[in-house]
């Protein structure tokens, strides 16, 4: 049975409200929005991440210099005990010293017979890009003269400069870009090597250029608009070291008309890299610097 409730008995004290358990997360200090049970709900605060240190890049070290040859003496005579022989001088029988060789003088005619006329030098040869494939001088320019020329470019012919296999070559890998991008091919002829000048974005760069037809070749190279580029750019692996003759191919492909512009990448050996110039290709950590 329980009591009844008389008037007279004192008030009893209200039971005490649980308070919730402490949070597990780290909460944003803010007043927070308050909930129907009377519970602050506040955001949950970020995990703090300390950022690492960037770690200044090695320079990228120089080639060791050849050793020097040694040196050998006139005629490269050695002794039994491996040191160079002293050439004995030869008595004329009268004890007078012996007689120098008197130079031969020229007469006027060459020598007779023209031995003693220099050959003309051979021009020196490029030492990044292979002579079998494309034949440049030291300044990685062809030998042939310049046909035509404009603020951006130097222009020569692929005649005697780029090997026939690898002109095709070069057309073939174009032409499947663009039947992938579904633009007009490029037709075999006129071919051309174009050397890039010091105010563009590549000084120097040696590029092979075809073309869609005719006017596309004459706005081009007169006009500097090329509207349908099928241009690819030899890129070298490395100027300075042992892999110099490494020459990437790196195509870009435009039409003006459909808007449309892609950058293809092949390695020395053929095998497509990808869908960007070869230079990101080669250095992936340029958009960090």
């Amino acid at each position: 049975m329980v009591s009844p409730a008389l008037a007279s008995d004192p008030p009893k004290k209200p039971a005490a409200k649980e308070e919730p358990p402490k949070p597990k997360f780290d909460y944003v200090e803010e007043a927070g929005e308050p909930g129907r049970s009377g519970y602050v709900y506040k955001r949950v605060a970020k995990p703090k991440f300390e950022e690492p240190e960037t770690i200044p890049k090695a320079p990228f070290p120089e080639p060791p210099e050849p050793p020097e040859p040694p040196k050998k003496d006139d005629h490269g005579k050695k002794d039994d005990h491996g040191a160079p022989k002293k050439e004995e001088k030869k008595d004329d029988g009268h004890g007078a010293p012996p007689k120098k060789d008197e130079k031969k003088k020229d007469d006027g005619h060459g020598g007779g017979h023209g031995k003693d006329v220099k050959k003309p030098a051979a021009p020196a040869v490029s030492a990044v890009y292979d002579s079998a494939v494309i034949k440049l001088d030291g300044n990685n320019r062809p030998l042939t003269p310049v046909i035509f020329t404009n603020k951006f470019a130097d222009y020569f012919v692929c005649y005697k400069t780029i090997k026939p296999k690898f002109q095709e070559q070069i057309l073939a890998e174009m032409n499947t870009f663009a039947d992938r991008m579904g633009l007009p091919r490029a037709q075999d002829m006129p071919c051309m090597i174009k050397i890039a000048k010091a105010n563009t974005k590549f000084p120097g760069a040696v590029y092979i250029e075809f073309y869609t037809d005719v006017k596309a070749e004459k706005e081009c190279i007169k006009m500097g608009e090329c509207g349908s580029t099928r241009l690819m750019m030899l890129f070298p692996k490395d100027k300075t070291g042992i892999k110099s003759k490494e020459v990437y191919r790196s195509y870009v492909l435009t039409d003006e008309k459909k808007f449309r512009r892609a950058n293809f990448c092949v390695s020395p050996d053929g095998q497509f890299v990808g869908e960007k110039h070869c230079y990101v290709v080669l250095h992936p950590d340029w958009l960090f610097n």
